[in-house]
């Protein structure tokens, strides 16, 4: 398997694919930016949209810190798209709830992700570009890493 991965690794389409993905990183962040919150913000939207999680789970869902988290955090909620809900049963704990102005964020975030990457491919190429997204991300999550 290690060598398999090696070898993989050692093509030319392989390095290109990891390069493409900086590249598309880039794209994302440009397209959130676009609609008025980051990539960070906007998977942090979508991670709190799902389901409760500690800050830590959160932080690594998310790809930061704790302290970059907070930062996060801060700003969403100074923004009004998220708010701070206290935890029933656990004085100590909070709840991080989207507003519905954070949940509107991540539609048009959505909205322009999914228009930029449909700019770069052609429609018969978008369907098996969806499946290999799916592919990933089922691959992904598997891990414990929800693609966020």
């Amino acid at each position: 398997m290690v060598t398999a991965m090696r070898d993989a690794n050692e093509t030319p389409d392989f390095r290109a694919g990891i390069r493409l993905l900086a590249r598309l990183a880039r794209v994302a962040e440009q397209a959130c930016q676009s609609t008025g919150i980051s990539l960070p913000q906007y998977r942090l939207l979508v991670s709190i949209s799902g389901q409760s999680q500690r800050a830590s789970e959160l932080a690594t869902a998310v790809g930061v810190s704790r302290p970059t988290l907070t930062s996060l955090v801060d700003g969403l909620e100074r923004g009004g798209l998220l708010r701070r809900v206290p935890v029933p049963r656990d004085r100590r704990g909070i709840q991080l709830v989207p507003t519905e102005a954070g949940r509107a964020a991540v539609g048009s975030a959505e909205a322009a992700l999914a228009q930029r990457m449909l700019e770069l491919v052609d429609r018969d190429m978008a369907t098996v570009v969806g499946q290999a997204l799916s592919m990933l991300d089922a691959a992904l999550a598997r891990e414990g890493n929800a693609a966020t």
